[in-house]
């Protein structure tokens, strides 16, 4: 699973390519930071880039995939 994965600490990137479709495969936790693990297509890098360009989404869907994913990750 682990090298056939994009992976991002990030949780606002996280929200942004669930927002855009993509999908979880699991999360990593080897110290301190926990590392969001999305299957890996080929469009996923350009996508993520995009988030930092000013890519848009839906408002709604944003914080609804942001909530989804805090709620994830803090799971015990």
């Amino acid at each position: 699973m682990e090298n056939s994965c994009y992976k991002t600490q990030s949780l606002y990137e996280g929200a942004f390519l669930m927002a855009k479709g993509f999908s979880l495969a699991g999360k990593e936790k080897p110290g301190s930071k926990i590392t969001i693990l999305f299957e890996y297509t080929p469009e996923i890098s350009e996508k993520a880039m995009e988030f930092y360009n000013g890519g848009k989404v839906e408002a709604k869907k944003y914080t609804d995939c942001y909530r989804t994913l805090k709620d994830y990750i803090f799971e015990r």
